[in-house]
């Protein structure tokens, strides 16, 4: 029995429909696929906002105003301030209580007071380097024959020479009285004893700017000019005062006493070598060149798009980039054929 013309037709457009369905769906199979096989190893980050900072670690040698204090006779010395205090010039500063022979009767106990010849902060520990390692010498003299003496003087008096610490005056401070300082409980137990002249201190004239050596090459800087350096995550400027041969360096003068640096004179503290830039990083290895320009393919609403961008800054590991959002996720391995590709971010390594 032969089939009628409009039956042929309509067989040969269901095998045509069906052909075509399954191409769609061979098609789309391949397509996800290949998505996913292309996709599979890439690695995102999320780009945020950050700093990219040039800081160059340096040793310096730091330099104050120093008096040092001497006992006005023999006799144990007792402080009457605290550790780190500041008092005024003429204010009471410490006793030497000491003992004497009168016409063959028993000792008499003697007290002498010590006074402050200078106003700033009391220290009972010394170094032996107050003496010369000033800011009168480091902005006048041959500081390579100073820092040789430093080194000398500070190995020859050891770490520090302390003397019994000073605690409080219970009748200034009664709140403190009750509780002395542990360094002074270990000089009234040892019951230290001192010649006549003998250093038992210093005082810090913190109302003086503090000099410093910075040990650094001197290319590019400048009499006159400022810097910029982080102390214990601080941020202090300093004048260049001279630029230094031997060592290689810098003498430089801060607008202020710089707290602690006469008790840690030798640190490694940051130097800012450039001002600091601000904006959205990336890691390095994210940037992807496309014809003559330069940016990075990023994941938008699980596509992946190539996005320009505006290089600001950078350093070994990071740049600084505009046109790009805070957190949006960021290919950091690109590679050629990812323009269009769909990924699932659930699926991929995030760092």
């Amino acid at each position: 029995m032969k089939r009628s013309p409009r039956t042929l037709v309509y067989s040969l457009i269901r095998v045509v429909g069906v052909g075509a369905l399954l191409l769609l769906l061979i098609g789309s199979l391949g397509w996800v696929y290949r998505s996913n096989f292309l996709t599979g190893s890439l690695k995102v980050e999320l780009a945020k906002q950050g700093d990219i900072k040039h800081q160059q670690i340096v040793s310096v040698v730091f330099a104050s105003e120093e008096t040092l204090l001497k006992a006005p006779a023999a006799g144990t010395p007792k402080f009457l301030v605290q550790e780190g205090e500041r008092i005024r010039k003429g204010d009471p500063v410490a006793t030497i209580q000491s003992g004497g022979v009168v016409l063959g009767q028993d000792n008499l106990a003697q007290s002498n007071t010590l006074v402050a010849p200078i106003g700033g902060l009391v220290y009972s520990a010394t170094d032996g380097l107050e003496t010369f390692l000033t800011p009168e010498h480091l902005l006048s003299m041959d500081v390579s024959k100073i820092l040789q003496q430093t080194v000398a003087g500070s190995s020859e008096s050891g770490a520090e020479t302390t003397a019994p610490a000073p605690q409080s005056n219970p009748s200034d401070r009664e709140a403190q009285a009750s509780q002395p300082s542990q360094d002074a409980q270990r000089a009234q137990s040892s019951g230290v004893s001192v010649d006549s002249g003998k250093v038992i201190g210093k005082i810090v004239n913190n109302l003086l700017p503090t000099v410093a050596v910075i040990k650094v090459d001197t290319q590019g800087y400048e009499v006159g000019k400022n810097v910029k350096l982080l102390i214990n995550d601080q941020s202090f400027t300093a004048k260049i005062m001279r630029l230094l041969d031997d060592p290689q360096g810098l003498v430089v003068q801060f607008n202020q006493y710089i707290d602690g640096t006469s008790r840690q004179r030798f640190q490694e503290i940051a130097l800012v070598v450039k001002p600091t830039v601000s904006g959205i990083l990336i890691p390095k290895s994210s940037l992807w060149i496309k014809g003559e320009e330069q940016g990075v393919y990023v994941v938008q609403e699980s596509a992946i798009q190539y996005r320009k961008v505006k290089i600001l800054d950078e350093n070994d590991e990071f740049v600084c980039v505009e046109n790009l959002p805070h957190g949006i996720p960021v290919i950091i391995n690109p590679r050629t054929g990812l323009d269009g590709l769909t990924i699932n971010i659930k699926n991929v390594t995030q760092l």
